[in-house]
């Protein structure tokens, strides 16, 4: 009993080798490659040197054992298929059989010295043995030194007429350029998992194993582009669960997540639930998943509906037909912006995870940050609404308020006509979250009161007196920005009109603005605190800009502008027509989500000072410190809100 067993292990062979392709045919999504070698041999316009590069496992010394079998192949070509090796002839045999002596193979990582070159330099004039070339095939030719390289030159250039040099690599751009240029170069591309399904269902075929669609998927994917990885993947697949492979033991043996789970997580989104986030946590830790993996899956599983979302469809997702129609389904719960910011939630949260001391709080917490996200609002809708608005109230023309009557036939349950904006009622689609929030009453509606007066295409402002009071709330359906009490309307002075009284548009145009400033106000601190890596950045590329830029000082933000002070007008003018460019640049380095609006200008302030300035109030501290405090946002913000106090 026990030397039969022996006899079974002896005989087994692992199935990256077994099956290991014969023919170009064979080879799997490498159609480039083989038809390129296949119209070569068959037009005999060989070269005499080449460079197989690509990823680890995608066929390169393959290939290259198969150009050498097909190149020593005795049968006429008139009676091969394409220029394909027979598999017939002595030299095919000899080869598959390993006993030619005319193909060899050499590991440039362990034999990578300029002694061993010169060594198969003084082989390579030996004429081959009963076949037509000596081939010979250099595995991982990037590990060879530079001096065993310069020793390869010449004999690569002008070799004897019966031999033939194959390179294969997996970092091409290690090899010295004057190598690459002796050589015909093929890039072996990385194989998708659709055809390393199909190559694994000819196998179970042949074997006789059994196995879903989606546990040869979870196979292909772990493979990682790479086929013989994938048979890896797959033979300790069948030594973990038999020869009937089953997608939800297959996951848990190979301790892969399971694609139910990110389907949960999404669900708990789309219904806005914490609570079970944290019981779903202590699942995952007692199933000993690791937490990075379980993020990194996560956001795979993102970028899945994000691409079934963006074209309506999951051919593009690797994934089984019932995986991808799966996907497409759950796609349309969300909107696109939200997916976008998940996945920068989840980026972070990756991050964050690598060096964190509490990997598991860290977890929760973005977790529950995806849970209590916000839905997004088109502001570019905002801004088209508020333009008519504004448009309407210059032209003197006042849009009808909504009926506090509630009537099927008021304004707010039907939309314009004319294309104009819709009535003011109290949540307008463009301010209400688009994401529902179960077992919650909908909030009532309050409807605005009709103006009692017609504003004058002179001003904009309303000519009336006295207005029944309006809730920011109930304008907008949440609550008032800080520095905002709408509870109340906004008073103004004219010398024209003593009391006046701003109209709805204008107070949420008012609003608009002030959150605009806002925005600025955090631009301006994000670009403060990156503004001495922004002068690097410009000093590296153009040397002109920087020497004006570095006498220039980012002051403050004004509305929608970064204002920018300049010593002079030259200073100013020169920098302007440069300021789109600038603009691009200091986003890319303070990680702003667009360019900011620069205004260059001069402060004669500034300009007399520096002019007054003498060398020794240059270097004194207190003076540095004093101007550090009027420039660096950090020491403003800690003197203004802590007391602090400059001492030297």
């Amino acid at each position: 009993m026990s030397s039969e067993k022996a006899t079974h292990e002896k005989d087994f062979i692992v199935t990256a080798r077994k099956y290991r392709p014969q023919t170009f045919g064979d080879l799997v999504s490498q159609a480039h490659v083989s038809e390129t070698l296949r119209n070569a041999i068959q037009s005999g316009r060989l070269a005499h040197a080449y460079l197989f590069s690509g990823p680890r496992g995608v066929g390169k010394t393959t290939g290259a054992r198969l150009l050498a079998k097909a190149i020593n192949c005795t049968t006429p070509l008139s009676e091969r298929d394409r220029g394909e090796a027979c598999r017939q002839c002595e030299s095919c045999r000899s080869f598959e059989e390993g006993r030619s002596l005319n193909i060899i193979e050499i590991d440039a990582a362990s034999n990578n010295s300029v002694d061993d070159i010169r060594a198969l330099r003084d082989k390579v004039i030996i004429p081959p043995q009963g076949a037509r070339k000596k081939v010979y095939i250099i595995d991982e030719v990037h590990m060879l030194s530079n001096a065993a390289f310069n020793a390869l030159l010449k004999t690569l250039e002008e070799p004897p007429p019966h031999a033939l040099f194959i390179f294969a690599t997996t970092e091409p751009h290690k090899v010295l350029p004057t190598i690459l240029s002796r050589c015909q170069r093929f890039d072996f591309k990385r194989i998708p998992v659709t055809d390393i399904v199909g190559r694994l269902k000819e196998i179970c075929s042949i074997e006789g194993f059994t196995a879903d669609e989606e546990s040869l998927v979870l196979i292909a994917q772990k493979g990682d582009g790479a086929l013989r990885d994938a048979l890896s993947v797959f033979d300790q697949s069948i030594a973990l669960c038999g020869t009937d492979l089953h997608y939800v033991e297959l996951a848990k043996a190979l301790g892969v997540i399971a694609n139910d789970l990110y389907f949960t997580i999404t669900d708990l989104i789309h219904q806005r639930e914490t609570a079970p986030i944290f019981s779903f946590v202590q699942d995952l830790v007692t199933s000993g998943a690791d937490y990075l993996e379980f993020v990194g899956g996560l956001s795979g599983h993102l970028r899945n509906l994000l691409v079934a979302h963006s074209t309506k469809s999951g051919a593009l997702i690797e994934a089984a037909e019932a995986v991808q129609q799966r996907y497409q389904e759950e796609a349309t719960r969300f909107a696109e912006p939200d997916l976008l910011r998940m996945l920068q939630l989840v980026s972070e949260g990756e991050q964050t995870l690598k060096t964190s001391a509490q990997p598991r709080l860290r977890l929760e917490m973005m977790l529950v940050k995806l849970v209590t996200m916000p839905a997004s609002v088109d502001l570019n809708q905002l801004l088209r609404h508020l333009g008519r608005l504004e448009s309407q109230i210059k032209s003197g023309h006042v849009p009808p308020a909504a009926s506090s009557s509630g009537s099927s036939a008021s304004p707010a349950s039907s939309p314009p006509t004319d294309g104009g904006p819709p009535a003011l009622v109290s949540k307008p689609t463009s301010y209400v979250s688009s994401r529902s929030i179960p077992n919650a009453d909908p909030p009532p509606t309050v409807a605005a009161p009709a103006p009692t007066t017609v504003l004058t295409p002179k001003v904009e402002r309303a000519q009336t007196t006295s207005r029944t009071p309006v809730s920011y709330e109930a304008l907008f359906g949440k609550p008032a920005l800080a520095g905002v009490t709408p509870a109340h309307p906004t008073k103004v002075q004219d010398p024209e009109t003593p009391s006046t009284t701003l109209s709805q548009p204008a107070v949420r145009i008012q609003v608009a603005e002030k959150a605009a400033q806002e925005d600025y106000n955090r631009i301006f601190f994000q670009a403060n605190k990156h503004w001495s890596d922004f002068l690097s950045r410009i000093k590296r590329g153009r040397i002109a800009i920087f020497g004006m830029l570095n006498q220039t000082r980012l002051e403050r933000a004004e509305r929608t502008t970064l204002m920018i002070a300049a010593p002079d007008v030259m200073h100013a003018d020169l920098l302007t027509q440069q300021r789109d460019w600038l603009a691009s640049e200091l986003a890319d380095v303070a990680g702003l989500s667009h360019p900011p609006n620069l205004t260059f200008y001069i402060q004669p302030a500034q300009q007399s000072e520096t002019a007054q300035k003498t060398e020794a109030e240059a270097n004194d501290p207190y003076q540095q410190l004093q101007r550090l405090s009027q420039t660096n946002a950090t020491v403003r913000a800690l003197i203004d809100h802590f007391g602090a106090e400059i001492v030297w």
